[in-house]
């Protein structure tokens, strides 16, 4: 069984058992030629999938809900065109439902919460109309320029909860009503790029993927070089910051300087008893930013493909990232927009230095203030909040959470599937001891973007302060074999579980392997101490009040959010043995 979010647009045509009844020949003609010539074109063109084919209806995978929608905005606009010169009792018309959900794929077939709330938008959507769930609404904002009808919420069949649906608004002349009308329908589209007739959002990252190639010279391996491209675009879609392209760059004129982007290819190949796949990252310029080869035994071939689609979409997005902050710090700072702006402040508050906070902070306003419906700069707001609870610096802990929570609820609002936003509530609810709460969020999170590196290993901390040690130090592991670039403060999270289970030499193996342990001497203080090292734990104590001058055991007492006291109760011992103020 797979599991893997996605948009899905579900559709059939209206009145059908009525159209089979007048001309059973001639509707089934007719429903395979706009199939055919229309339907198949349009969604190749916007990188969908078709997953389900039932008689007259049909499921359909993207991965964004701006393709999705597009997809259907010109197929419901051309097949008014197609039925302008048939007679009314004849004409076939699409109803058109999208939603966000969960596909799971078992047996040959589709289920899943998503398909099922997408089929059943599509059954009350209008005769050549659109309807689209909340989900969607919400994560398109204005960035197409449509225009939307609120249907209210509707109590849907074998649905528990009631859905709120939208129908984009397309008038009697097959127009889509938008503020800005022209004769002909083009859908405006809002701080898109364009290259070579497609639209991006310059607010992600644009990564092309090849089809895997097969090495072995058995044409019957296919399948499984097809299977790993698959399951590993699978995975990087899952990534809210990529937009996820399954073809090779198009070539550009010479005199056209080329969009950036990055370029993912890999190769299999069968070696006897044993497997080898290796992938390989370039960038526009095509020098090469990450390679890696990856070798099994031949015993399990799934395993291979769940491991391949974990292993490579976590190392591909942390080299996307380091290269695409190298991109952006090279610029410029007069040519700097939305997510460029982001990517500087998110490379300028890794550190504790209380002046690249500031100017990260400064970074993220101006992010906002370029393109106030991105989501990630409120992310990063929330961050500088948060971090100032978790490195016990002076600050009233209900404004930084209120704050840090506005900002969250904000960036939910513009993109509720980012797996960022999910995770940083956590955090909120964390530290409001808010356990049940917390878990949830970063299950959330984890359910839209289960390879993300950073992601794991900040979960790895939370599991910790609730005390589900062994988890704790599990998600931690994960994360370090996932990341080829792992941060230092990998290893601090993991420390941290292993030190509150009385794993003191473990925990310190791992701080003493850290190259700047910046706030992480806190710890590394303490495990010194219960270790018996005092003179050494005192040398980390003074280490820590030069990065913190103001740090007391008082305030870190009374706002870590240990569930269990006991466990903190270790933790403030080693502090005072280590000489840290009170």
């Amino acid at each position: 069984m797979k599991q893997r979010l996605s948009v899905i647009m579900a559709s059939d045509v209206v009145g059908y058992s009525r159209l089979m009844g007048i001309d059973e020949k001639g509707t089934l003609s007719a429903l395979k030629l706009h199939r055919h010539e229309l339907w198949d074109v349009k969604i190749a063109s916007y990188q969908g999938r078709t997953i389900k084919l039932v008689g007259d209806g049909m499921l359909t995978e993207f991965q964004t809900a701006e393709e999705a929608v597009l997809c259907a905005f010109e197929i419901q606009l051309e097949m008014r065109k197609r039925n302008a010169q048939v007679h009314a009792d004849r004409r076939i018309e699409f109803r058109i439902g999208i939603n966000i959900g969960d596909l799971i794929f078992e047996d040959d077939d589709v289920y899943g919460d998503g398909v099922n709330v997408a089929a059943r938008i599509e059954n009350i959507a209008r005769p050549g109309g659109i309807a689209i769930s909340a989900s969607v609404r919400d994560t398109l904002g204005k960035r197409l320029g449509i225009r939307f009808e609120d249907a209210g919420e509707h109590a849907l069949k074998n649905i528990e909860r009631p859905i709120r649906i939208f129908n984009i608004i397309v008038d009697e002349s097959g127009e889509a009503s938008s503020p800005e009308r022209t004769s002909t329908f083009e859908p405006r589209v809002q701080s898109i790029g364009t290259y070579r007739g497609r639209e991006f959002s310059p607010n992600r990252t644009l990564l092309y993927v090849s089809n895997f190639s097969n090495l072995s010279g058995d044409p019957d391996q296919e399948y499984f070089a097809a299977g790993i491209t698959e399951d590993v675009v699978a995975g990087l879609a899952r990534f809210s910051r990529l937009t996820v392209v399954v073809q090779r760059p198009p070539s550009e004129p010479a005199h056209v300087e080329p969009m950036p982007y990055y370029m993912l290819d890999g190769s299999v190949r069968w070696l006897g008893n044993r497997v080898r796949v290796n992938a390989n990252l370039t960038n526009v310029a095509g020098e090469q930013i990450w390679a890696e080869k990856y070798d099994f035994d031949l015993v399990d071939i799934f395993h291979i493909q769940d491991e391949l689609s974990c292993s490579i979409p976590a190392a591909l997005s942390v080299k996307i990232e380091e290269a695409e902050r190298q991109r952006v710090l090279s610029k410029p700072a007069t040519s700097l927009k939305a997510y460029d702006l982001y990517l500087r402040g998110r490379h300028l508050h890794q550190g504790s230095n209380p002046d690249e906070v500031r100017l990260a902070k400064a970074m993220y306003l101006a992010a906002i203030e370029d393109d106030p419906e991105y989501s990630r700069p409120y992310i990063g707001l929330a961050w500088i909040e948060l971090r100032k609870l978790k490195w016990n610096e002076i600050v009233e802990i209900d404004t930084a959470l209120a704050t840090a929570s506005a900002l969250l609820s904000k960036a939910l609002k513009l993109n509720p599937i980012d797996a960022d936003t999910h995770w940083a509530l956590g955090v909120v609810h964390l530290w409001r001891g808010e356990a049940e709460r917390a878990v949830a969020c970063y299950e959330r999170a984890r359910e839209l973007a289960p390879n993300n590196c950073d992601l794991l290993a900040e979960y790895c901390d939370a599991l910790g302060y609730l005390g589900r040690l062994e988890d704790a130090i599990r998600m931690g592991e994960l994360a370090v074999r996932l990341n080829p670039s792992r941060p230092d403060w990998y290893l601090w999270d993991i420390a941290a579980a292993k030190f509150l289970s009385g794993k003191y030499s473990e925990a310190l193996s791992l701080l003493e392997k850290m190259a700047e342990p910046g706030p992480a001497y806190r710890l590394l203080a303490a495990t010194y101490a219960q270790l018996g090292r005092l003179e050494e734990a005192r040398h980390a104590a003074s280490e820590l009040l030069k990065v913190n001058p103001d740090f007391s055991i008082k305030r870190y007492s009374s706002r870590a959010p240990y569930l269990d006291k006991t466990l903190m109760a270790k933790y403030i011992e080693g502090l005072r043995l280590a000489g840290l103020p009170e």
